[in-house]
């Protein structure tokens, strides 16, 4: 399945990460289209971009599993410096 990631506001306010609040970004597992809300820091994007494709990839896999791993990777390429590039 091919996977598209669109950009676009995904609620009233920016992304908090609460409960019942505006999420940084969702996957749709049958279509494989992740959307990212951008008005989140570019460290916090690389982490939900990953979170993300990891659920399009892995769509079993339960949300700490996918939280915890995407973390992980997300930490460490941003520690590598590994930045989107604008174009």
């Amino acid at each position: 399945m091919e996977r598209q990631i669109k950009f676009a506001r995904l609620g009233r306010k920016p992304p908090d990460g609460k409960p019942n609040g505006t999420p940084f970004g969702t996957c749709n597992k049958q279509t494989g289209l992740i959307t990212i809300d951008p008005r989140q820091s570019e460290e916090e994007m690389m982490d939900t971009v990953i979170h993300e494709v990891l659920h399009a990839s892995y769509p079993f896999l339960e949300e700490d599993v996918v939280l915890k791993g995407g973390n992980a990777v997300s930490e460490v390429l941003w520690k590598l410096g590994y930045r989107r590039v604008i174009q």
